[in-house]
């Protein structure tokens, strides 16, 4: 059978998140959210205004109101502490890594048609590279969330990425399981494939309209390079 038409004839990279999309590592996510709204709150701040922003747009929104208020010093503990729970939290997880069926096999295939990989997550770099290491994927390039001031959805840790990887947006792709991965992908200028996991509806990302939708990892790279089969 032979596979469906590439969405690029010339690649020069594909970036992928990490949790969800090459590696499951079952994070508690509404545990680091409600850490983050509680730890708003003890700063003072209405944690009603946070209820609606994901966990890493708590953390930035918090420093950022205390620091209009003046309070500098009090917007900086406030970011260390949050990224030390964080980091808590992942780390409490890292060692159950299990590998994303095919992941593996994915990157290296891209890796041998000399196309670069990169994978840009908003998970601390401590853990991801736990993950890694314990599912032996090896990227050319990991930006993590120490890496970049902002993050996913914002372009600027894609854009990272793509410079490290000496890449043309317009020629790369952006993978990922999340709503914000297509998000930034289209705001860095990359062609983008969605990740449908779990039980989560075709639907899912109609709202932000990517490139691909994939049911799985071999789709995915059926929808970035020609295969025989």
């Amino acid at each position: 059978m032979k596979a469906m038409k590439p969405l690029l004839t010339t690649v020069d990279s594909v970036l992928f998140d990490l949790d969800g999309t090459l590696v499951e590592t079952n994070i508690d996510f509404p545990l680091m959210k409600k850490e983050m709204v509680s730890l708003a709150a003890k700063w003072g701040l209405d944690s009603s205004q946070f209820a609606d922003l994901d966990i890493l747009s708590i953390v930035d929104n918090a420093s950022e109101f205390l620091t209009y208020l003046g309070k500098i010093n009090e917007a900086a503990r406030l970011r260390d502490r949050a990224m030390a729970v964080l980091e808590e939290i992942e780390m409490r997880h890292a060692w159950d890594t299990r590998e994303v069926p095919f992941a593996r096999e994915l990157v290296e295939e891209l890796k041998a048609r000399r196309i670069g990989v990169g994978i840009v997550t908003r998970n601390c770099r401590k853990a991801s590279e736990i993950s890694l290491d314990m599912t032996q994927i090896v990227p050319d390039v990991l930006v993590c969330r120490e890496d970049t001031a902002r993050h996913k959805p914002n372009p600027k840790p894609l854009n990272l990425a793509l410079s490290k990887l000496d890449a043309r947006p317009a020629y790369s792709v952006m993978v990922g399981d999340h709503l914000m991965d297509m998000l930034g992908g289209k705001a860095a200028g990359t062609k983008t494939i969605g990740l449908l996991t779990g039980a989560r509806p075709e639907h899912f990302f109609d709202e932000v309209k990517p490139d691909f939708v994939a049911r799985d990892l071999a789709e995915v790279l059926d929808a970035i390079v020609h295969r025989d089969r």
